[in-house]
């Protein structure tokens, strides 16, 4: 099973390799950092569940080779995110032929008249407005099922590609509830968003505490004179604490995020 979806994000990855300039493959991780610098890596070496920062290119290129593996398939839905009607209408042919072929396609676009919706079998499209309008989303929801989703902020598209099942239903449920009018926001998705940045702060706490330690045994191996036993057991108290508090990131991040 490991190997069947390594191999099925290899070939997502391949064919949005393609459809990017040769100077542009480059992604910025999100909330990773190395020597407090950002971290770039090349596109075929992204993974699933991570969070990027993708430029308008990328983001394109995701969202044709997400829909292209839909084009090939011959069951399922899929809901498609549009930042403007006009988007939609530049691809409404090839949509109301993949629809065809599919259970459905939701089409979530700004600014759709209301007179669209309903006229082509198996095409449904929804005005959404407000913070809605800052998602780029395509989420296949067969199986195996795909999603890429992004949100822009101040410019930038903040977002990830997965098949996790579990992380499609929760993404699937908000965006019903989005469709029925129930909702304007995708809480599954902030809610990624922040796990996976505190995990990605304890990782650096962690890494910097562990390179304080080594330096500190370092000292003491070259001083062993310096290595009294109040030393020693304040530099065990501390690491007490370091540990604790860091087990207290993710309940409290979670706390932030149900607040909100």
């Amino acid at each position: 099973m490991s190997q069947i979806k390594t191999n099925s994000h290899r070939e997502l990855l391949c064919a949005v390799q393609r459809r990017v300039p040769a100077g542009q493959q480059l992604v910025r991780e999100a909330f990773t950092r190395s020597h407090r610098h950002p971290v770039y890596i090349k596109l075929m070496d992204l993974l699933p569940d991570r969070f990027y920062w993708f430029d308008e290119f990328t983001v394109c290129a995701f969202r044709e080779a997400v829909i292209d593996r839909i084009a090939g398939s011959t069951k399922g839905r899929f809901t498609l995110s549009c930042s403007a009607f006009g988007e939609f209408q530049a691809e409404q042919r090839r949509l109301q032929h993949i629809a065809g072929k599919l259970a459905g396609i939701r089409v979530l676009t700004v600014g759709a008249p209301e007179r669209v919706a309903g006229k082509v079998p198996h095409l449904e499209i929804f005005n959404i407005k407000g913070v809605m309008a800052k998602y780029r989303i395509v989420l296949q929801e067969d199986r195996p099922g795909l999603l890429f989703i992004g949100k822009e902020i101040r410019g930038r598209c903040l977002g990830l590609f997965t098949t996790d099942v579990e992380t499609l239903t929760q993404i699937g449920d908000d965006l019903e509830a989005v469709v029925r009018g129930q909702a304007q926001v995708l809480p599954a998705f902030d809610r990624l968003c922040l796990l996976h940045e505190t995990t990605q702060r304890i990782a650096r706490e962690l890494e910097d505490y562990s390179r304080r330690m080594e330096l500190a045994i370092a000292r003491a191996h070259r001083r062993p004179d310096l290595l009294t036993p109040a030393r020693f057991d304040r530099i065990v108290r501390q690491s007490i604490d370091k540990l604790e508090q860091l087990k207290k990131f993710p309940s409290r991040a979670l706390r932030t995020l149900d607040k909100r």
